[in-house]
């Protein structure tokens, strides 16, 4: 009798504590404001999702997403190469749009046939559907948010004198040193972002088997590993300041300023991957 009481003073402690810390369930925000004690992941908009076809959607768009992204970056890269070798402006012009936009094997490409095929399996809310769009628009249309407009972040050394052109802001490096670094901070935005919408994934997976999971540590700094996605950022940046290969633009401290607003449009962006109110 005394074993018995024991175990189910045991059984009802365990399920107390489970209680008492559980992470957002399905539907619920991230961070906690509707639902879940633990796990709250507060600077992520957007919810868990809602049941199984919407997750394997979500996680299918935020993915090709950062491979779009990545590919883009990639053109941006060959574009300023081009430029620096002394090709006009509408000769790199040219194959950046090839490389970026034009159907087919394009950046864009890819993404619109990745978008038509979650379309067409049925698994997806018209919503998450509709927000994929939404985000496309934008990171390809022509304003101060797109990727052709954020250009100028890594391509930022004015003193060539040069405009990289078309319609992409930045600048033409002065020099190949400048050059080389441009295009590794390039990479590095590419694999920060590739990496925080990872985080995401897991996140939203985890949460929605009831299992937490701690998106700051993926996404950021670990103190243990150094292993999170900005720890991983920060050790190529300072690799890159020891090389002594970068323009003023990208010192050390511009550098956290453009993974900080990086991972912050990845956050904002994070609610039209993972929206809430979806249907059933």
């Amino acid at each position: 009798m005394k074993g018995m009481l024991t175990v189910a003073i045991g059984a009802t402690l365990v399920f107390a504590r489970i209680g008492l810390a559980t992470p957002p369930g399905p539907g619920q925000h991230f961070d906690c404001t509707d639902g879940g004690t633990s796990s709250c992941a507060t600077d992520d908009t957007g919810c868990v999702s809602n049941q199984k076809g919407h997750l394997g959607c979500s996680s299918k768009i935020g993915k090709a997403f950062a491979k779009a992204v990545k590919s883009v970056i990639t053109c941006h890269a060959k574009q300023a190469t081009m430029r620096f070798k002394g090709s006009s402006e509408n000769g790199a012009g040219t194959s950046e749009e090839n490389c970026e936009e034009n159907p087919g094997n394009s950046a864009k490409g890819k993404l619109d046939a990745a978008l038509t095929k979650l379309a067409a399996s049925g698994i997806c809310d018209p919503v998450q559907l509709s927000n994929a769009a939404a985000e496309e628009a934008v990171l390809f249309g022509a304003g101060p948010g797109s990727l052709d407009g954020q250009n100028g972040d890594v391509f930022c050394d004015s003193a060539s004198g040069a405009l990289i052109g078309d319609d992409d802001s930045g600048s033409v490096p002065n020099s190949a040193d400048n050059l080389k670094c441009s295009t590794t901070v390039g990479k590095m935005v590419a694999k920060l972002v590739a990496f925080a919408a990872k985080c995401h994934d897991k996140m939203n997976k985890s949460f929605f088997k009831a299992v937490d999971f701690d998106e700051e540590l993926c996404e950021e700094t670990n103190p243990v590993s150094h292993a999170g996605a900005l720890d991983k950022y920060n050790q190529q940046r300072d690799k890159l300041a020891a090389l002594g290969i970068c323009p003023p633009c990208l010192d050390s401290a511009h550098l956290d300023a453009l993974s900080a607003s990086v991972l912050g449009q990845v956050e904002t962006a994070n609610q039209l991957v993972y929206p809430c109110n979806l249907g059933p």
